[in-house]
């Protein structure tokens, strides 16, 4: 791995900065939102979350379209969904993810005015990376969006860390990436991307002012 130089400040000059989305860009399901996909797949509690999480890999790859995903899913317990009910299903998930955090769109939004390299690199379905696209304005400050989806990998396998890379055009020496669990992160790090675990953005963005030369979001002294 090329050793990185410090800037003049002590702190590691950053050229590009990658977000994942859920729990990042975007705030966490609600609990209602897992219930009210319970109710209409009719698997209850925590056998429906246990069964969510399990094939979610395949439908964020593409493996899985969502009919099939969800049909799966109900398989599982010996239940066939109706063309209704799957539909019911993909709109409340979208609307589950879809919620985003302010405070890291605009995080994004002012690295893209400083002239960073700023990108996205998510493991999601088509079905909500389509609905994003379509209706986020937000995402016009993304030089590049990479979608599990699209590329038929997910994190934290190597090669989709390489793809999104290659689309925005920077060294992995170069760049800060932000996620929220900690196998992507290493994986990231492994191959000398400067990687940092997501919390709140309060403490992200403290944590990341300290090493990097970059800008942050300011925050209210008792906000952190």
């Amino acid at each position: 791995m090329q050793k990185v130089r410090s800037a003049h400040n002590g702190k590691i000059p950053i050229r590009g900065v990658i977000f994942d989305y859920g729990n990042v860009l975007c705030h966490s399901q609600r609990p209602s939102d897992l219930e009210g996909m319970e109710q209409v797949c009719g698997i209850a509690m925590p056998r429906f979350r246990e069964l969510y999480w399990k094939f979610r890999v395949p439908y964020d790859r593409s493996d899985l379209t969502a009919e099939a995903y969800w049909q799966t899913v109900a398989g599982e317990e010996g239940l066939v969904l109706s063309r209704e009910q799957i539909a019911k299903l993909i709109e409340l998930d979208v609307q589950g993810w879809a919620r985003l955090n302010p405070k890291t769109v605009k995080w994004a939004e002012q690295l893209h005015r400083a002239g960073l390299r700023v990108g996205l690199l998510s493991n999601m379905p088509s079905d909500l990376s389509r609905y994003l696209v379509a209706n986020g304005g937000w995402v016009s400050s993304f030089h590049h969006l990479t979608f599990s989806c699209d590329v038929r990998m997910v994190k934290p396998d190597p090669a989709i860390y390489k793809a999104c890379l290659e689309s925005l055009a920077v060294a992995p020496e170069e760049v800060l990436f932000l996620d929220d669990l900690a196998p992507n992160i290493e994986a990231a790090a492994k191959l000398g991307i400067h990687s940092v675990l997501f919390e709140t953005i309060e403490r992200t963005a403290a944590w990341v002012a300290e090493r990097f030369d970059l800008p942050v979001p300011e925050f209210g002294s008792g906000a952190v």
